[in-house]
């Protein structure tokens, strides 16, 4: 809130809405600040702390005119500019958005914000590597600003720039807090061979994370390591039947045990994943309980002839910040349209409305089976991903489990899935396959157009014997 220094017309109305903005009282602070504003449009204040006000009320297109309205008049305000280039990121007018973060980069050159806050517009963009500059340029002015230091991780990855990016991804830990060395009484691996020596790879971040890092298990393996892999409950029993000769035991049950050396399995890649040519071409290893295989066919069979093709359309995590990089069951129209498909539910939340609109407004049927557990029983769904003949996912974890079960799958990204590389197609997983949206728009409908029209190629293998 801007103190009271305005003079004219307005000032009144201005004092007023102070106070009714001390008191709570928003409905009489904006109307004394709108009263303000048409008595003197130059009381740069009452502009921004109208912008304030309608920014809690989540209109975003009418903060974001106050706040260009306080900026104008006082275009040195970095903080006019720093509001303005958020409301216009809510207004996903995204290029007007890096402008102003770039105007209040420039009215306080020692302040890493502006430029922090534009390279997450590129960022958001796909732009790796206007991103990357940016977030070079906020570390110049700070170089203990965290944020900025780990988003130049995900930049430099997300254009395949692995030589800097892995050791820059360590950032994630100053971010957090904390130290992996500090946290074990072993010593940090740091890529010293690995023959007859005993490792603990401990998980750190998210059910897809461990699934992708994973992957650079059997590397350590064919050093002639002794490996023990710390994983998330839900996932001991699938990773003991792909790791055969590891040892795979639940996160924390190795406080009894003793090792050479131990190292969180993100920073794996750091020394198993320097280049693009260091990713083996065949990654499939989750394999099935023939029980829950089985299980799966018959039901699958019931459904009769056609491609069985599993969707998941967005995170189980939506806030508000997020919610841009998903696609809704709305969008999805092109791929609705396709004949003899039986859609099958991956989506592992509360999601019974959404499909159910879905189903009214496409004229199809999503199946789902309410006494199956997608989010804890990932036994089942890695046998129901096995009997699909295709995925259609958003950036999930989802996406992560039909790799590594080798289905062939199309990611719904929206440009901002760094673990890519850079690539059209996943380096840890080579049967998924990105589908992006247009840098600097909110349309689903190109990407999920170009899936309709390769999905539509996609036939069952024809029956054995």
């Amino acid at each position: 809130m801007i103190g009271r220094s305005p003079n004219g017309l307005g000032l009144a109305a201005f004092e007023r809405g102070l106070t009714a903005q001390q008191e709570g009282r928003i409905d009489d602070a904006i109307a004394a600040y709108r009263k303000a504003i048409r008595q003197t449009p130059g009381l740069a204040p009452a502009q921004f702390n109208l912008g304030q006000l309608l920014r809690e009320r989540r209109d975003y297109a009418g903060a974001a005119a106050c706040f260009e309205g306080a900026a104008r008049l006082r275009p040195t305000a970095a903080d006019a500019w720093l509001n303005l280039g958020a409301m216009l990121e809510r207004c996903d007018r995204h290029q007007e958005a890096i402008e102003a973060y770039g105007r209040a980069a420039v009215c306080a050159p020692e302040d890493p914000v502006g430029e922090y806050n534009r390279g997450n517009v590129l960022l958001a963009l796909g732009d790796y590597p206007g991103a990357a500059a940016a977030f070079r340029a906020a570390i110049e002015r700070s170089p203990a600003h965290l944020d900025s230091q780990w988003n130049l991780a995900t930049a430099l990855l997300g254009m395949g720039d692995l030589a800097n990016g892995w050791p820059q991804y360590e950032w994630r830990w100053a971010k957090r807090g904390v130290q992996p060395a500090d946290r074990f009484r072993w010593p940090l691996w740091s890529g010293e061979p690995v023959a007859d020596r005993r490792l603990l790879v401990w998980r750190e971040q998210g059910l897809g994370d461990e699934l992708l890092f994973a992957t650079c298990v059997r590397e350590l393996m064919a050093g002639g390591a002794e490996v023990t892999l710390a994983v998330s409950p839900r996932l001991v029993s699938l990773f003991e039947r792909a790791f055969p000769g590891v040892t795979v035991i639940e996160d924390g049950k190795w406080r009894s045990l003793s090792f050479d050396f131990h190292i969180p399995a993100g920073s794996l890649p750091r020394y198993l994943r320097s280049t693009r040519a260091s990713f083996p071409l065949e990654s499939r290893y989750l394999v099935p309980l023939s029980s829950h295989a089985t299980r799966w066919v018959t039901r699958l069979e019931r459904l009769g002839a056609g491609p069985k093709v599993g969707i998941c359309w967005r995170s189980g995590l939506l806030t508000e910040d997020r919610v841009h990089q998903y696609s809704s069951l709305e969008d999805w129209s092109s791929l609705f349209e396709l004949p003899g498909i039986h859609w099958i539910n991956l989506q592992y939340d509360e999601c019974g409305a959404e499909l159910e609109r879905a189903e009214r407004r496409f004229d199809v049927k999503i199946h789902r089976w309410p006494d199956e557990n997608l989010r804890d029983d990932l036994e089942s769904v890695v046998g129901l991903l096995w009997n699909l003949d295709a995925v259609v996912t958003a950036a999930t974890a989802v996406c992560s489990f039909a790799g590594a079960a080798g289905v062939r799958t199309w990611q719904v990204d929206a440009g901002t899935d760094w673990t890519a590389l850079g690539e059209k197609r996943s380096p840890w997983f080579p049967t998924v396959r990105l589908a992006r949206r247009r840098p600097g728009t909110t349309d689903w409908q190109p990407a999920l157009q170009e899936i309709a029209r390769e999905l539509a190629l996609v036939r069952p293998p024809e029956p054995v014997g």
